[in-house]
């Protein structure tokens, strides 16, 4: 029984000298200062920033070139011609001369009508002259016995040269008796006269 308590006592001396060496080898251990390789650890990573920006070569600034100025030339324009103006068919051409000759008139002159009769004449002129008659020509009473005419009368379409015209004139015969003449005259666009004709009735009573 005793050499069982003293295997066991000398056990428990080898423990306890086996947790005191081992208490002893931690304690020998320095302890880790955190802080201080907290601030190791930045300066080494500021040097190391530094190297690389002095290793990378220094960006130059490269100058835009200029911007090159081109004149704008205006398109060449071309002109817009008007149309030319054409002289209306019945306008008579330039230095055209106005010449007319009497060629019938209906009906015929000294025809009879009685005091206050309604009658007709109907004149047929001739162009003969180099100018075209345009429908501003007319024709005009000018002296004698008007007879209820009416002053002047247009010419209803134009007339060229070598080519004729007819007017158709309403008259009522003057209640008194006799030959009765109406002179009547032909005008231009320019209202200038050129030429000169007429129409002779005789009025006469009923029966006569």
């Amino acid at each position: 029984m005793q050499k069982i308590t003293s295997r066991f006592s000398g056990i428990w001396i080898g423990i306890t000298v086996l947790g005191v060496v081992l208490g002893a080898c931690q304690q020998a251990e320095p302890e880790l200062d955190i802080d201080a390789q907290r601030t190791a650890f930045a300066q080494t990573a500021a040097i190391q920033a530094s190297q690389t920006a002095a290793a990378q070569p220094t960006p130059t600034n490269t100058p835009e070139p200029s911007p090159t100025f081109t004149p704008t030339v205006p398109p060449t324009s071309t002109p817009t011609l008007s149309p030319t103006a054409t002289e209306p068919v019945d306008q008579p051409p330039v230095n055209g001369e106005d010449i007319a000759i009497w060629l019938a008139n209906d009906p015929p002159d000294y025809t009879r009508f009685s005091p206050g009769e309604a009658f007709s004449v109907t004149w047929t002129i001739e162009n003969i002259g180099t100018s075209t008659w345009s429908t501003r020509y007319y024709i005009a009473f000018v002296s004698g016995d008007q007879m209820e005419a009416v002053e002047e009368i247009f010419l209803p379409y134009p007339v060229p040269p070598e080519r004729h015209f007819q007017l158709t004139v309403d008259f009522v015969a003057p209640t008194t008796t006799g030959t009765k003449q109406s002179n009547w005259r032909l005008f231009n666009a320019d209202d200038n006269a050129f030429y000169d004709f007429f129409i002779i009735i005789e009025v006469v009573e009923t029966g006569d």
